[in-house]
């Protein structure tokens, strides 16, 4: 398998104002002390947040424009996730672009006409159900059924970790058939059988949700058109990508942190930043910030490009991602000593959402394991 990117892929000005703007709105939007506020009052979902994000066209950034999103490509988004990650933005941002991806992935051009401009104006919260209960999240996996019933169907099974799915007016699940095909259904919420619970997240910036269909009837429209398994599969290698330049954001964030720390805290009558027992893993966090930032974008790309080789290029930069977002806090909490794990540390925030990213979606393991097979196989 050639695993080439596009050698012309670099950042132009459009990119640099997309980074901006982003950078500018977010800083001004969502300081840390706005975020805590927020969490300190128990509130998941702002939704004056929301609805200037849908304005700025972030909802809908790689959503075709006949549907009312902006048609852009996948490295202005891997863009828009780094500077989402670097200040946490809270809320089914994440949960809202994956069910967007699936119905453009699966649904006719009525199903998409349907529900991707509400999507991207921000009108309807959307959500992808995609972890079964047993943990599993790709086809082969699936426990939920979907049976034809007096022409329509009947939805059974339970989803965990849906993001934003309290919030969520229409959630997008895969169900197995009786053939054994993957089908991917839109269903409206509120609807009759279907059960929410909110989940107890390590990260309460992005709050999840239990969702159970308990023998649930949809007509045969909320079925969503295309193959289901192609379309599940499409969905997560750009779900990787998106989670990828999220977590880059994130680590670069904890690098600035601790960085200033080290420069502001003394002992021994020197900054901390001196000693190089401190300065040499700040160098270590830099080197990794970037190199899983290189692979990120190298993602972006490839999808952009329509690589055939855009699977293999997202799940690296999802492991490499979350390896690093994990060194990054763990070396964070460390340098801030037992002040870096309370809640009055700003790194402790960054640690609880690399613990909810580096999982979802499957963590290193899981996709060095695929990496494996795709690329020894392809030899």
């Amino acid at each position: 398998m050639r695993l080439d990117v596009p050698t012309d892929f670099g950042f132009t000005e459009e990119h640099a104002l997309l980074r901006g703007e982003a950078r500018r709105f977010l800083g001004e939007r969502l300081p840390m002390a706005t975020l805590r506020r927020m969490l300190d009052a128990g509130h998941r979902f702002d939704h004056g947040l929301w609805k200037e994000i849908a304005e700025l066209g972030w909802l809908g950034l790689v959503l075709p424009e006949r549907f009312g999103g902006a048609g852009l490509g996948w490295l202005h988004l891997e863009i828009l996730m780094e500077e989402m990650g670097r200040r946490l933005v809270p809320g089914p941002f994440l949960g809202s672009l994956l069910a967007g991806i699936a119905l453009e992935q699966a649904g006719s051009e009525s199903q998409q006409a349907q529900w991707l401009p509400a999507i991207a104006a921000g009108e309807r919260v959307a959500t992808l159900a995609l972890v079964e209960s047993g943990g599993g999240f790709d086809a082969d996996t699936l426990t939920a059924s979907a049976d034809p019933v007096d022409g329509g169907y009947v939805l059974r099974g339970r989803k965990t970790h849906v993001v934003g799915g309290a919030d969520a007016s229409l959630v997008v699940a895969a169900f197995r058939e009786p053939s054994g095909h993957t089908a991917l259904f839109a269903i409206e919420l509120p609807t009759s059988g279907v059960s929410i619970e909110d989940e107890v997240s390590i990260d309460p910036t992005r709050p999840t949700a239990r969702i159970g269909f308990d023998g649930v009837r949809v007509g045969p429209e909320a079925r969503l058109d295309g193959p289901g398994g192609a379309a599940l599969a499409a969905t997560q290698v750009r779900g990787c990508a998106a989670l990828a330049a999220e977590q880059v954001g994130g680590a670069e964030s904890v690098l600035l942190l601790v960085r200033d720390y080290a420069i502001d805290r003394k002992q021994f009558d020197r900054p901390i930043g001196f000693f190089q027992a401190v300065k040499h893993p700040i160098v270590d966090m830099m080197c990794g910030v970037e190199l899983a930032r290189s692979l990120a974008c190298g993602a972006a790309a490839a999808l952009d490009a329509g690589s055939p080789a855009a699977e293999v290029h997202a799940r690296m930069a999802k492991a490499l991602a979350g390896d690093v977002y994990a060194s990054a806090v763990r070396k964070g909490v460390q340098i801030h000593g037992g002040y870096g794990f309370t809640w009055d540390c700003d790194v402790h925030f960054y640690f609880r959402r690399a613990l909810w990213s580096r999982p979802m979606l499957g963590d290193a393991i899981h996709h060095r394991r695929h990496l494996a097979t795709l690329l020894l196989d392809a030899d």
